[in-house]
């Protein structure tokens, strides 16, 4: 019951004497009005899936498909009988079969988003000078093609065949990205000038078959040691070449507080590539691998996962961030079972997303506090999702946050609400429960004015409606 005491006492504006941290929606004003809220967490990255593969629980689920096209490897080894391309000493012979198998065995349990265009196949190797023990890298083939124009036949030949076999309609809601975690020398050992030159060569040879396809690329985080991403962005704008998207990877160390600060994080690793001049306004930048770790790999082809309550509480911070930076979907590895802070944002999928402010400095040691607003239009609810997250894995002390919403409600309206709270794999309700909202300074909205007690690693939802609408 002590939500519902809290709500029923600090309903008009007041200045809290027992929270640090204020968030404030005034859902009366246009100007904090957004668009419809994106979901996103629907997209799936899967190797390869040429048989069986895990399928997402999204619906649909969307699947990008990576390294399509063949150059992998097995413990050193060029796996060259997977390559769509192969060289028989005369000629570059195409083979579409391996390539046409991974996007039937999508098409028919899933629905392919995008399909990556990263590992050239083994016989683009030729012409270039590559020392034995260099061929393989921890991916596979990362090696720039050694005859760009040999590559743009081959593009031309591969974006026809799919034209062909599964008509312009589906292959043009597809997605292709080039290239992967570029910057990474697992992924492209060329250098940055040969990489944007490998763009423009492959992205023209797309469009020459299908101008309006959707392409873009995926880089390191900006603040990374070889981040191509901020350059990438002022080259194309010098250039003309276009992009529809810019996808980063983001795998950050649950305990770095430099790593898991979202305001910080923003700041030096998104920032810099989409918020500078040269941006493009028409494309998304997105996060294309993700997932919140306690440890990875030397290599970094693999990586242990935090703990659940603190992937969950990060999920919610981590949508706060996007939503408010007009940031699009985070590619996820797993199936995404057992998310409940995604399944979270799943019902707030299609709401007016609004814009918030918050104030004040967290009271408890190392708790950070951020939140999405939200209206469901159709049922007329209004929605709060807040988490608390601390780089501190044994931090316990909860934060008292001070929350104000202006509603277009009149003053002393009846209005029901619920709560919901988040830990770990675990959602629990209360009740709806009714109260009466109280005046502002204009006389056709409300104010209802709440102290939220938040743990760390928690995240809480409240909804809450005109009573006559539940």
């Amino acid at each position: 019951m002590r939500f519902a005491l809290f709500l029923s006492v600090f309903l008009t504006p007041t200045i809290s004497l027992f929270s640090q941290v204020r968030l404030e929606c005034d859902f009366s004003a246009p100007e904090n009005r957004g668009n419809a809220m994106h979901y996103h967490w629907g997209i799936s990255n899967r190797i390869s899936p040429t048989r069986g593969f895990k399928i997402p629980v999204s619906d649909p689920p969307f699947i990008n498909i990576v390294r399509p096209l063949g150059g992998k490897s097995k413990d050193g080894k060029m796996l060259i009988h997977e390559d769509t391309c192969k060289w028989d000493g005369a000629n570059y012979v195409y083979d579409w079969s391996p390539l046409k198998q991974q996007l039937d065995s999508v098409i028919r349990r899933a629905a392919v988003y995008q399909v990556m265009i990263d590992n050239p196949p083994w016989a683009f190797q030729r012409g270039l000078s590559i020392r034995e023990d260099e061929r393989v890298e921890t991916y596979g083939n990362a090696w720039p093609p050694g005859d760009p124009k040999a590559w743009s036949d081959y593009i031309k030949a591969m974006m026809t065949e799919l034209v062909d076999t599964y008509g312009p309609t589906k292959v043009g809601r597809w997605r292709f990205c080039i290239g992967r975690e570029i910057g990474t020398k697992g992924h492209w050992r060329g250098s940055m000038a040969e990489f944007f030159e490998h763009y423009r060569n492959t992205e023209q040879a797309i469009r020459s078959v299908l101008p309006e396809a959707r392409v873009g690329t995926h880089f390191l985080w900006a603040s990374s040691k070889n981040s191509f991403g901020p350059d990438f962005v002022k080259w194309c704008h010098r250039h003309r070449v276009r992009y529809d998207f810019v996808g980063v990877s983001y795998y950050p160390f649950f305990n770095r507080k430099d790593r898991v600060d979202l305001d910080h994080v923003y700041r030096v690793d998104f920032a810099p590539i989409k918020d500078i001049p040269e941006w493009n306004d028409q494309a998304a930048l997105e996060i294309h691998e993700f997932s919140l770790i306690a440890s990875m790999s030397k290599k970094g082809n693999s990586f242990e996962n935090a703990p659940k309550p603190h992937q969950e509480s990060f999920t919610v911070m981590l949508g706060a961030m996007m939503y408010a930076h007009d940031m699009t979907d985070v590619y996820r590895w797993g199936s995404g079972a057992d998310k409940v802070a995604e399944k979270a944002f799943l019902s707030m999928r299609g709401d007016t997303y609004y814009k918030h402010s918050k104030s004040g400095k967290p009271k408890k040691p190392g708790n950070m506090v951020d939140a999405v607003f939200s209206h469901a239009v159709e049922s007329n609810q209004y929605n709060l999702l807040v988490a608390n997250y601390n780089a501190n894995p044994k931090a316990d002390q909860s934060e008292t946050i001070d929350i104000s919403m202006t509603v277009p409600f009149a003053p002393g309206s009846n209005i029901t609400y619920r709560q919901a709270t988040g830990q770990g794999e675990r959602v629990t309700w209360t009740d709806w429960r009714s109260t009466r909202t109280r005046d502002s300074s204009e006389s056709s909205t409300s104010i209802l004015h709440l102290q939220l007690p938040l743990a760390p690693f928690t995240f809480k939802k409240i909804e809450l409606r005109p009573k006559d609408t539940r």
